[in-house]
């Protein structure tokens, strides 16, 4: 008996050794990852954060369950709009969508100078100007950037009359970046930073009286609590999407390029959905009852004459950023 169970245990380490042998030579499957993304989003029917889901979905899929994505709207987790870029190089969440990383990076700001880059073809040449400036800038804080999708024109919303550029005066309009606060400043109107979960209550409570947003955005979103829309577009706005550096290297090559696909994927089907959208929706909010209101040559006029010394300004105040600011005003005749 004692002969069989030595027999027995030898033959069982053989097996073993050949078993760690061969996942020695194939390798043993790589462990999943698990992420935190964070969208500054605050309503989960909207077309980015639906487009982010399909993308996380289709990650999933396309990497056997390798890299798993919990995807959290704006206001779940303790992290504001503005600070999703720290958030993001801090690893508290593994990947970002954040269109109000300007404070963080303020290289972002120059493809959102008001009234600067008049149309989608000028905002890309612009931001293929400014994304090698970008990139060195995540880099330093160690976060890649694996692309972004582009809101349809922000134009100007109230609860107030707004029909023109002398309505602004004395208003309180919601903005997303300095650069948009700048050209409230220079109308008469008064700019406060929210982030969209803060928005609605704002709203509400007379905290503010009008957003700069797009239809797309959140003009429709807010459609009960404002009444007329002014169709000057003041700038694009761009989404970024972020990962932390340390967790993108720890997935396998073969991961990050199926990463790298769905975002390339998603990013370009949520821009061209919004803006098929932006000109849908804002049919409907003028059959609704809404004013619509496009702006007159005039008012475009004024509105480019005020801002327009702005343009230079920005760049002296940010003499690093000189150069890059030069070669986008070169680049669209401006």
């Amino acid at each position: 008996m004692t002969i069989t169970l030595r027999g027995r245990l030898g033959q069982w380490r053989t097996h073993a050794a050949f078993l760690a042998l061969a996942l020695g030579c194939t390798g043993a499957p790589h462990a999943a990852e698990n992420w935190r993304a964070y969208t500054y989003n605050a309503v989960a029917t909207v077309t980015p954060v639906k487009g982010m889901q399909a993308m996380i979905d289709e990650i999933r899929g396309e990497t056997g369950g390798q890299l798993n994505i919990r995807l959290n709207v704006g206001g779940t987790l303790p992290i504001t709009e503005s600070n999703i870029t720290q958030a993001v190089a801090d690893n508290m969440v593994q990947m970002g969508d954040d269109a109000g990383f300007v404070g963080n990076l303020p290289v972002g700001g120059l493809v959102r100078l008001p009234l600067l880059l008049g149309t989608r073809a000028d905002f890309e040449k612009a931001w293929s100007i400014e994304a090698p400036y970008l990139r060195d800038e995540l880099r330093a804080k160690r976060i890649v950037l694996l692309g972004r999708y582009i809101y349809p024109q922000n134009v100007m919303w109230s609860k107030h009359k707004l029909t023109s550029l002398a309505d602004v005066q004395g208003q309180k309009v919601r903005v997303i970046s300095p650069e948009q606060a700048q050209f409230i400043k220079v109308l008469g109107g008064i700019p406060i930073t929210l982030g969209p979960a803060e928005v609605a209550p704002a709203l509400d409570r007379g905290v503010i009286d009008g957003v700069l947003t797009a239809t797309s955005g959140y003009g429709y979103v807010w459609r009960d609590l404002l009444k007329y829309s002014y169709r000057l577009n003041v700038s694009y706005i761009d989404s970024l999407i972020l990962v932390n550096e340390e967790a993108w290297n720890k997935l396998t090559p073969e991961v990050r390029a199926k990463v790298q696909a769905s975002v390339d994927k998603y990013t370009a089907l949520i821009t061209t959905q919004m803006v098929g959208e932006d000109e849908q929706l804002t049919r409907k909010l003028a059959a609704a009852g809404m004013v619509i209101t496009e702006p007159s040559a005039a008012d475009l006029a004024q509105a480019e004459r005020l801002i327009s010394p702005y343009w230079t300004q920005w760049g002296q105040r940010r003499p690093d950023l000189q150069d890059a600011l030069q070669k986008v005003r070169s680049a669209v005749g401006r």
